[in-house]
């Protein structure tokens, strides 16, 4: 099955492996997200005097972890396909 320009890395993958890995990429952009949102809306953490203060970097903060977690396990992906393919041509 193609996807655009892409196959598919996860064919050979049983559906419910399919959801479960789903599943995994959807919470770890959420937790990323959500960390990179708190980190960047600390203020004066280090003097003692930490405070939490909601702007743009709080919402940028939180689409860059977001992505970052998406990358990471697309990244995971596409290595359990190339494994795949090399297992399926025999070489090593």
């Amino acid at each position: 099955m193609r996807y655009g320009a892409y196959t598919n890395p996860m064919s050979d993958v049983s559906q419910h492996d399919k959801g479960l890995l789903n599943i995994f990429v959807w919470a770890t952009a959420l937790s990323f997200g959500i960390l990179a949102a708190i980190a960047s809306s600390m203020k004066d953490f280090i003097g003692g005097n930490a405070t939490f203060e909601f702007s743009y970097k709080t919402v940028l903060g939180f689409i860059g972890g977001s992505v970052a977690g998406w990358l990471f396990w697309r990244f995971v992906r596409r290595r359990i396909s190339q494994a795949s393919k090399k297992e399926q041509s025999g070489s090593t």
